[in-house]
């Protein structure tokens, strides 16, 4: 059961990083047809794939319950649980203003902006703790 709880938390988020990176391609292309670029944008797969990435972003902090399962304490994974809470932040904002963005196509440029540079900002975040998990994974499973 530990094992099986261990593994779960890093394999979810890799198909959320996964996720998240067409996600953040199509918001590049989005902001790029925005400046007179030609690029295609799929409205509806961004929508759906950054959803789909913000909820398992945020249903990663599960790591903290899998902590507390296995070693009885939450944290013991140092920086790797600090960064987690501000990925669940911005994940949270992420899914707020991409669904104003959604129900009011085109009306909200500055909320655009906003949305865009927060979820730029959750993705390096995430790529910092996709970086400290593996040593995690490598400590913990190996």
């Amino acid at each position: 059961m530990n094992t099986f709880l261990l593994w779960s938390h890093p394999i979810i988020q890799v198909i959320a990083a996964l996720l998240g990176v067409y996600a953040i391609v199509q918001g590049i292309r989005r902001f790029a047809s925005q400046r007179g670029k030609k690029r295609l944008f799929q409205w509806k797969r961004h929508v759906k794939f950054g959803a789909i990435t913000l909820v398992l972003w945020i249903f990663g902090s599960t790591g903290f319950y899998i902590t507390h399962t296995v070693f009885e304490v939450t944290h013991v994974t140092g920086i790797h649980a600090d960064i987690a809470w501000g990925i669940v932040g911005l994940s949270i904002l992420g899914l707020v203003t991409g669904y104003v963005l959604n129900k009011a196509k085109g009306r909200y440029k500055k909320l655009a902006i906003v949305h865009g540079i927060l979820n730029t900002v959750l993705f390096i975040l995430m790529l910092i703790n996709f970086y400290s998990g593996i040593n995690l994974v490598r400590s913990f499973l190996f």
